[in-house]
C-alpha cells in the first residue's frame, strides 16, 4: 500500500510541474557515492586492500543482469552535513538495498546481512568525524540459486543521520523475577513436514531431542496407504504413516497429523499433485478411520491431533467439475472427522488449515479466501455440530503484526459462533517460516531474528498454542536458502539454535519492561529451582541497527545468589552455520558471578538481527 501511495505522489509531480513537491527534492548524497561493481563472485573482495580496479565504476541506481552474486567496493566520505544539519558528533548511517539481499563488510570487517524486503542501515559511524572515510563492501545475492540469472539494481543507497540514542546510549532493560506474569506459553516448540524426511535416524531424533521439539505436524501422511492389486481389490499399507508416528514418537514429541493427501486409488479426478477430492466419502471416511485405529488403538502410538487437508482455499483439494471449493472441503472435513471420532472419540479434529490468514484477497498480501474458509467452517460447525477442537493456519514471510491480527481476527470470528467457540481449544500455526520461497536469509542470523521477533512480539501476544516451524531437516548441507532447521548431518541452522533458546526457557513467565522498534523479549522462571533465562532480540523490520542493552535482572531467588549467568548469542559472528561451518551449535559468550544481593546489571552489544538468552542458574 505504502509503494502505491508513493508512486500516486510521484505521478501527481510529474503531470502538475512547476508545483514543488517531492520530485524536487534534492538527491541525497549517497546517491553520488561512486562505487566499484562486478557482476559475479570473487573471493576476498570484502578485503581491504583487494584490487577491483578493473572493475567498472557504479552509482545508485546501477542495473545488472548475473546469477549466483555480485560485488560493491567503495569508499564513503562522511559530508560535513545532511539536510542540513552538520554531521560532526553524530551517528551516521547508510540505507542500502541491492538484489535479493547481501552481506556488508565495513572496513573489512563482516558488519551485517541483509534480505531486501529487510533492508540493512549500515552504520559508518557512532560519532562521525570531519571528513570522515569509510571502507564499505557488498556482496550482493542474486537469489537462492546459484545457477539462475536475474536482473536487479542499486535501489537505495541514502546517507542519513541517525537518532543518538539509538547507538550512543544503551538502552534500559529491567526484569523482577520476584513478579510472576503466568504461565508462559511457549510456541516455539514444533515443526513441520511435508513429503516425508531426509531420514529417520536415531542421531537425527536425539538432535530435534536436545533443541526441545515438543510437537511434529506431518501432512502428504495418507498418500500412499491404499495399495491396489493386479486384481483390481484395494488394501492398506501403513508402512510410511507407522514409520513418521514412530520418529517423532522417538524424539519425544506430539504427533500432529494432516489427513492429506488423496491415494491414487480414491481419485475423484485426475490429479498428480495428488489434491483430487475422494471419489467416494464413505471410502474417504474409511480410510481415515483405519488409520486413526491403527495408530491409537492397534499400535497404541497415542497421536491426539488430527488435522483436516493442507491449503483447501489455495486449490489445493480439487472439486469435480461443477463443485464449489468451500462444499467439497466441507464434505471432505465432515467424512474425515467422522473416521476420526468412530476410531477414538477422545480425539481432537481441526482445521481448515489455511494457507496464509483469515482473510480473503481483499485484504491484499498472498491472503485468499481465508475468510471464506475460516468463517465457512466455523458456521458449518455450529449449524451441524460436528467437532473443532483446534484452528489451524500457515503464516510465511508477513510481520509479526500481521500474525497477531490474525490470531485476533480469528478469535472475534468465533465470536459470531458461540457453540463452536466453547469447543475450540487451541490455536495452531502449522506451517510458519520467514519466506514461503527459498530465500538465503532461511540459512543465517536474519531468518532467525525474524522468527524471535514473530514469537515474542506476535504468536505470545496472540495467544497461538501451538507453531510448527516449516521443515525439519535438509538431506544435504548445501545453502540455497532452504526451510529446513537442520542440515545434513544434523547441523543446526540459527533458526534452529533460537528455537533452542526459546525451548531453554523456564514455565513461569516475569516481568520483562523495555522495548522499542528493534529491541524485545521475555523473561521466565522455574519456581523450583530458581533457574531464571532473559530472551532479548534486536530485529528491525526495515533499517535494523546494532543495539546497547543494558539490562537490570532484580528480584532474583536466594538460589540465584552467588550463582552464574551464562550468555548465549545467535548473530552474523556467534551459532552460526552460514559464518562459520564449524561454529553451528549455540555458543556460550559471556559468564558471570551473579552478586549476593540478588540483582544483576549488564550492559552488552547486540548486532542487528541478532538473538541472545541469559540463563541464571544456581551455585553448583
Amino acid at each position: 500500500m505504502r509503494i502505491a501511495l508513493i508512486s500516486l505522489v510521484l505521478l501527481f509531480c510529474i503531470q502538475f510541474q512547476p508545483t514543488p513537491c517531492v520530485g524536487d527534492a534534492p538527491a541525497n548524497p549517497g546517491h553520488e557515492i561512486q562505487w566499484r561493481f562486478h557482476a559475479g563472485d570473487v573471493s576476498g573482495a570484502e578485503k581491504l586492500d583487494f584490487d577491483d580496479s578493473a572493475w567498472e565504476t557504479a552509482v545508485h541506481k546501477h542495473k545488472w543482469k548475473c546469477k549466483g552474486f555480485a560485488w560493491f567496493r567503495g569508499t564513503v566520505t562522511i559530508p560535513d552535513s545532511l539536510e542540513g544539519k552538520p554531521t560532526v558528533g553524530e551517528p551516521i548511517g547508510l540505507r542500502w538495498n541491492a538484489g535479493d539481499g547481501g552481506e556488508v563488510y565495513v572496513n573489512g570487517e563482516l558488519h551485517c546481512r541483509y534480505d531486501n524486503d529487510h533492508p540493512p542501515l549500515i552504520l559508518l559511524a557512532d560519532s562521525a568525524r570531519r571528513g570522515q572515510k569509510v571502507r564499505v563492501a557488498v556482496r550482493v545475492f542474486m537469489g537462492q540459486d546459484d545457477n539462475a540469472e536475474r536482473e536487479t539494481d542499486m535501489g537505495e543507497c541514502d546517507l542519513v543521520m541517525i537518532d543518538r540514542a539509538r547507538i550512543q546510549e544503551a538502552f534500559p532493560i529491567t526484569v523482577d523475577a520476584a513478579k510472576s506474569e503466568g504461565k508462559l506459553l511457549q510456541p516455539f516448540a514444533g515443526l513441520s513436514q511435508g513429503g516425508g524426511m531426509a531420514d529417520y535416524e536415531p542421531e537425527t531424533a536425539a538432535k530435534f531431542r536436545e533443541i526441545g521439539i515438543k510437537w511434529f505436524r506431518m501432512d502428504n501422511v495418507l498418500t500412499w496407504a491404499v495399495k491396489q492389486k493386479e486384481d483390481g481389490t484395494l488394501y492398506y499399507d501403513w508402512e510410511d504413516l507407522d514409520r513418521r508416528v514412530d520418529f517423532i514418537r522417538s524424539i519425544g514429541a506430539e504427533p500432529i497429523m494432516c489427513i492429506s493427501y488423496m491415494p491414487i486409488p480414491l481419485d475423484a479426478v485426475p490429479n498428480d499433485d495428488r489434491h483430487s477430492r475422494p471419489r467416494d466419502w464413505k471410502e474417504w471416511e474409511d480410510l481415515v478411520y483405519a488409520a486413526v485405529y491403527r495408530c491409537n488403538v492397534e499400535r497404541k502410538a497415542y497421536v491426539k491431533y488430527w488435522e483436516v487437508w493442507n491449503e483447501s482455499n489455495a486449490g489445493w483439494i480439487v472439486p469435480k467439475e461443477g463443485e464449489d471449493l468451500l462444499e467439497t472441503y466441507l464434505k471432505l472435513y465432515d467424512a474425515s472427522a467422522r473416521g476420526v471420532r468412530r476410531a477414538d472419540p477422545n480425539a481432537w479434529v481441526g482445521g481448515p488449515c489455511n494457507a496464509a490468514g483469515p482473510w480473503n484477497k481483499e485484504k491484499g498480501g498472498a491472503f485468499i479466501r481465508g475468510e471464506t474458509f475460516m468463517r465457512g467452517l466455523m458456521k458449518h460447525c455450529e449449524e451441524t455440530g460436528m467437532p473443532l477442537d483446534f484452528i489451524s493456519w500457515h503464516e510465511y514471510f508477513h510481520p509479526w503484526w500481521v500474525i497477531k491480527d490474525e490470531a485476533d481476527t480469528t478469535r472475534r470470528y468465533l465470536q459470531d459462533y458461540p457453540k463452536v467457540k466453547a469447543q475450540v481449544k487451541e490455536f495452531m500455526l502449522t506451517e510458519w517460516n520467514f519466506a514461503w520461497w527459498g530465500d538465503r536469509a532461511h540459512d543465517h542470523e536474519l531468518g532467525a531474528a525474524w522468527c524471535a521477533a514473530s514469537v515474542v512480539r506476535g504468536m505470545i501476544p496472540g495467544e497461538i498454542h501451538k507453531t510448527c516451524f516449516f521443515l525439519a531437516k535438509d538431506g544435504d548441507t548445501n545453502f540455497r536458502g532452504s526451510w529446513a532447521m537442520l542440515m545434513g548431518g544434523n547441523k543446526p541452522k540459527p533458526s534452529a539454535n533460537v528455537c533452542k533458546m526459546f525451548n531453554m526457557m523456564g514455565p513461569e513467565r516475569v516481568v520483562f519492561e523495555g522495548e522499542d522498534g528493534e529491541l524485545a523479549g521475555i523473561a521466565s522462571k522455574d519456581p523450583e529451582t530458581g533457574r531464571l533465562t532473559v530472551l532479548i532480540l534486536n530485529f528491525g523490520d526495515r533499517y535494523g541497527v546494532r543495539r546497547d542493552v543494558a539490562l537490570h535482572a532484580k528480584g532474583l531467588p536466594h538460589q540465584l545468589r552467588g550463582g552464574t549467568c551464562r550468555r548465549y548469542l545467535v548473530d552474523k559472528d556467534h551459532s552460526n552455520i552460514f559464518t562459520n561451518r564449524d561454529r553451528a551449535e549455540l555458543e556460550v559468550v559471556e559468564t558471570l558471578s551473579v552478586p549476593e544481593d540478588g540483582s544483576v546489571k549488564q550492559t552488552f552489544r547486540l548486532e542487528s538481527n541478532s538473538v541472545t538468552l541469559l540463563e541464571f542458574v544456581p551455585k553448583e
